[in-house]
């Protein structure tokens, strides 16, 4: 078997990046979850995934936007993890693409959020809207874009990325080798163009449907969680993640404590 390729992240090329993201997420897809069917669908922005489980419950949709420091990712390589976000909620999974920086820098990623969101809640009553790291960022700039606010019943984040790109959980955290580091994230937010986070931050939903907040303890970004409870007025609610670090939720299907975590964002959401 070939090892996985060490991604430097300040150096390597985009390209490179991408491919060696995406398969170090193919070599977990085996993890993904039981009883739950993955179809192709598409998008106003091009191909993404349907998780529907075999076991549904009544409730709302889950719209999904992937993390990758909006450089990297697809619904593919958040395949293991919205699977078992599909099993685990009884609800369909809808995981949506969007276009990557350094092509498109912000607002791009913004609009895109906003728009998406408002095509794939124009024949339902209602959704919620999901999303790890620069994911997270993509669900409140998606809520702050809605024709109809209204039919957004909850709001989850997961380890959202949120501007921060120093502090004391940078400082705890940043160094780790194998995870998110803060020289990676620093490098993402200059692919983005947002190395100025002031419009990133004012785009930001601030007022709505409940919110989410899923901490990782050992993660570099884990402050920006806390800046983000301390400047919205979105009802928010903290789930903070004991000894684990950035993108731990991946894990599910093969971690228990992954698995066990995830069961508490989906009886967050039933509980809406």
């Amino acid at each position: 078997m070939n090892a996985m390729p060490i991604l430097d992240w300040v150096n390597d090329p985009v390209d490179k990046l991408r491919a060696g993201y995406a398969a170090e997420r193919a070599a977990i897809s085996h993890f993904s979850a039981p009883d739950v069917s993955i179809d192709e669908i598409v998008f106003l922005s091009g191909k993404g995934l349907k998780f529907n489980p075999s076991f549904k419950t009544e409730g709302a949709d889950i719209l999904y936007f992937h993390g990758g420091g909006w450089i990297v990712g697809s619904p593919w390589t958040h395949q293991t993890l919205c699977s078992w976000m599909a099993k685990m909620t009884g609800r369909r999974v809808f995981a949506a693409p969007y276009a990557l920086a350094p092509e498109y820098q912000f607002p791009a990623q913004a609009d895109q959020a906003a728009e998406i969101t408002n095509e794939f809640i124009a024949n339902r009553d209602n959704i919620i809207l999901a999303g790890d790291s620069a994911g997270g960022a993509m669900v409140l700039w998606a809520a702050a874009g809605m024709r109809e606010p209204e039919k957004v019943e909850a709001l989850v984040s997961l380890y959202g990325a949120y501007g921060s790109r120093g502090g004391p959980s940078h400082v705890a955290h940043g160094q780790n080798f194998g995870g998110l580091q803060t020289v990676a994230l620093r490098a993402m937010y200059r692919y983005l163009g947002c190395e100025d986070i002031t419009e990133f931050r004012a785009r930001l939903s601030t007022s709505g449907a409940p919110l989410l907040l899923v901490k990782a303890e050992c993660d570099p970004i884990a402050d920006d969680n806390d800046w983000l409870a301390q400047n919205t007025n979105h009802p928010v609610t903290h789930l903070i993640a004991s000894g684990q670090p950035h993108g731990y939720l991946q894990a599910c299907g093969n971690d228990r404590s992954a698995e066990a975590s995830m069961q508490k964002i989906a009886d967050w959401i039933k509980a809406i």
